[in-house]
């Protein structure tokens, strides 16, 4: 069975793991995705392994004392 196109991410793990599937499902590399928008490989791999930063955290911190529901879908 094939993963979901979409997710609702409840931390810094769920996010990584879904930018991940979609990555790989596209056939794209950590490197090459890094390369396009400018940033490194190290943060797209500690993305996508959930490495907690503050940014992200702070991120659900906010979702989670608005009550906000975050849906992430990939699209075709």
């Amino acid at each position: 069975m094939d993963d979901p196109l979409w997710t609702r991410p409840r931390n810094p793990t769920d996010l990584g793991r879904f930018v991940s599937r979609v990555r790989r499902r596209r056939g794209v590399t950590q490197a090459s995705l890094a390369t396009e928008l400018g940033i490194t490989r190290q943060y797209v791999s500690e993305l996508e392994n959930g490495v907690d930063n503050l940014y992200v955290q702070r991120l659900f911190e906010i979702f989670d004392e608005l009550d906000i529901d975050v849906r992430l879908e990939e699209r075709a």
